[in-house]
């Protein structure tokens, strides 16, 4: 197959997905499960093979999502590569008046020359190699790469069998994910499948402005859900001084952990970016001019290699820092107030205290029909203080969390995926860690000192937690996230590079095809 057929088989291919809206915790999710599965059901391998198409629907759903276990299987052969891509979107918000072509890359690209001014996306937009649309990039293309690589692997001969998890939720909880690891381990046992490695096609993009390079990525950054529930003291907005306003408290984290270079994680390998706020929020529910009691702020965390326990003595630091900056503003401010006014100062009582959760078994509490994990949780927090009036702030974590991984290139099994990938892959860079999380996370192994804090420190994890981590104890599995390469995931611009798409299915049927040869 010539190279420009190829192209112009994955435009298609890509545009048709694309089409199919398929946002994140909505019932989309399932109609493109279902588009995929019918897809797969008329490849000539799965007519003759329908026992190679499984389903692994994500436990107690109110959407009824599932993900999808597709299977090529040689005659004799164990070793088996397993493909990993997620078929769910962001949502189109971000679009705006745009919303209704979000998924029509062909008029979206007409309607974004009207609207935009940016060179480098005018100048995309001109080049027949891009392609636009919600899911293009984030990664519809690598759904389409794997489609495409079993239909085609069936007709080669190969050392390898291939098993491919299209996989929902990717964007939200990794439900999906989560929810497979126990169908691919009944598949692995039905036909004797010894798991080489797990290649992930997740997207990939520019470092930095001019950036073109093309990256293996040996493993993947880790997340911590890090949250801080403030308890002010309410006061009247007209007597300020007599309270302790939450959205200060929330204000004072904000300003010394959001985007902080401090709290990058780092090793010899690699640097995290810093924490961002991914919600921030108070609990008042109608106007009045009563001050703030509660209110929270939620941080993205991402992780390489620092403990837990560390997270938790750095975020419980910022905490106490944030808690005496506000104390120490209140207290200068009414100082200042008081010389206006011409009245004697004293100082005032505005301890904060700082905690961390520490969950209470007698707090029964369990989650709500659909509620938000993070919600659940905050109120799990909300509840079991309560009875507690005073300032304070309380630092707790919440899901989901990503444990972080990369390959041991002292490791045999781990440095030959890096050597074969870079065989097949020539101009492409290793580098050992995926730069946005991903569910290659949950192909290994975590470390047990880290599950023991999570499970401490995210309360109701009894409830939330759907993994069984003892299992991927058998589960040590080498992983490579190879992706096509575009611009702007998560924004309106999203855009795959075709020519990338090719790229890495040229890669990926070299690397399922590679014999193995003595060094």
């Amino acid at each position: 197959m010539m190279n420009k057929d190829i192209a112009s088989q994955f435009r298609e291919l890509i545009t048709e997905l694309v089409s199919t809206r398929s946002v994140v915790m909505s019932d989309g999710e399932r109609v493109m499960a279902d588009k995929i599965m019918a897809m797969l059901s008329d490849f000539d391998v799965f007519r003759k093979h329908p026992e190679w198409l499984r389903i692994c629907p994500v436990k107690e759903d109110a959407l009824n999502r599932y993900s999808i276990l597709a299977l090529i299987k040689k005659p004799g052969v164990s070793e088996t590569v397993l493909g990993i891509g997620h078929f769910d979107t962001v949502a189109i918000e971000d679009y705006g008046l745009l919303k209704p072509y979000a998924n029509d890359p062909i008029e979206l690209k007409l309607q974004l020359k009207g609207i935009l001014g940016d060179a480098e996306v005018l100048s995309d937009l001109e080049n027949p190699d891009y392609l636009f649309g919600r899911g293009s990039l984030d990664m519809k293309s690598g759904i389409a790469i794997w489609m495409t690589l079993l239909r085609d692997f069936n007709r080669q001969e190969a050392e390898k069998n291939l098993l491919v998890c299209f996989v929902c939720d990717e964007e939200g909880n990794s439900k999906g994910m989560i929810d497979s690891i126990p169908v691919i381990r009944q598949m692995a046992a039905d036909y004797q499948l010894d798991i080489l490695s797990a290649i992930d096609t997740d997207y990939t993009s520019p470092q930095f402005i001019g950036d073109d390079r093309r990256f293996l990525y040996g493993g993947t950054i880790g997340k911590i859900l890090v949250q801080f529930l403030c308890l002010g003291k309410e006061a009247h907005a007209g007597d300020p001084y007599q309270g302790i306003d939450a959205n200060e408290l929330v204000s004072a984290l904000i300003e010394e952990i959001n985007m902080n270079p401090a709290y990058c994680d780092s090793n010899e390998l690699d640097v995290t970016v810093p924490p961002i706020t991914l919600s921030v929020k108070d609990d008042k529910q109608e106007y009045s001019v009563q001050t703030a009691k509660s209110a929270s702020v939620t941080f993205n965390v991402t992780t390489i290699s620092r403990s837990i326990a560390k997270w938790e003595e750095m975020f419980v630091e910022a905490a106490r820092k944030a808690s005496v900056k506000v104390t120490s503003k209140l207290t200068e401010s009414y100082r200042t107030y008081c010389q206006k006014k011409g009245r004697d100062f004293t100082l005032l009582s505005n301890d904060v205290k700082v905690n961390v959760l520490k969950t209470d078994p007698t707090v029964r509490i369990i989650p709500l029909h659909n509620e938000d994990e993070r919600d659940f949780s905050l109120r799990w927090v909300k509840e079991q203080v309560a009875a507690d009036p005073s300032a304070q702030i309380i630092v707790f974590l919440s899901m989901p969390y990503y444990p972080p991984h990369t390959l041991d290139i002292n490791n045999e099994k781990h440095h030959k995926l890096v050597r074969d990938m870079i065989k097949c892959a020539p101009g492409y860079q290793y580098m050992p860690y995926y730069p946005y999380i991903s569910d290659l996370s949950f192909v290994s192994r975590a470390r047990k000192d880290d599950i023991d804090a999570i499970s401490r420190l995210i309360p109701g994890y009894k409830y939330l937690n759907r993994i069984d981590w003892s299992a991927l104890d058998g589960m040590d599995v080498p992983m490579m996230n190879v992706g096509p390469w575009g611009k702007d995931a998560h924004k309106y611009t999203e855009r795959v590079y075709l020519p990338s798409v090719v790229s890495v299915y040229d890669i990926l049927s070299a690397y399922l095809c590679l014999k193995d040869s003595p060094e």
